[in-house]
């Protein structure tokens, strides 16, 4: 088995040791959020990864491509009761480690709802006080709330009849 075969089945069984294993030590993760969130380095992303497998159900991928050291797993989860769907493109390192991780997230609330699961979880992982934690979690409601609403309302305003929800 693989590295990127090793990270999807610990990804869909949130086997933190598994996919730890296939990770180089200088494995870089950046946040599907913002460009200023990135994890460096074993320690980083296995609070990360701890983080994320204790927020995140129903994981599953559905494809993956590549070949070499460039791969990309498709998938999808549910997070505070959204669903998601990701796209992780996988970095190889010249040993077969995975050196590099940068995820992508659809739809928008899906988004937001990643970013309120785990903005919080991390911030006091990371040894910030219980405020901190929650100012994240306050900052991020409107965020969830509009993108929800925003979804539900305002999309089918701007779509063709065709393109409507039924």
């Amino acid at each position: 088995m693989d590295a990127i075969d090793r990270f999807r089945e610990a990804g869909e069984t949130h086997d933190i040791d598994l996919a730890m294993t296939v990770c180089a030590d200088d494995v870089v993760v950046h946040s599907p959020l913002t460009d200023r969130a990135t994890f460096r380095g074993r320690a980083e992303v296995r609070g990360l990864f701890e983080v994320v497998y204790e927020q995140l159900s129903e994981l599953r991928y559905s494809d993956v491509l590549g070949d070499g050291r460039r791969w990309a797993l498709f998938g999808s989860a549910t997070v505070g009761g959204q669903r998601i769907e990701e796209t992780l493109r996988l970095t190889l390192d010249d040993a077969g480690q995975i050196v590099e991780v940068t995820l992508y997230i659809r739809p928008l609330p899906g988004l937001a709802a990643v970013m309120a699961a785990l903005g919080p979880p991390l911030a006091r992982r990371y040894g910030r006080s219980r405020l901190t934690a929650a100012v994240l979690r306050a900052m991020v409601a409107p965020l969830v709330f509009l993108t929800r609403a925003g979804d539900r309302a305002g999309i089918p305003l701007a779509l063709p009849e065709s393109g409507r929800p039924a």
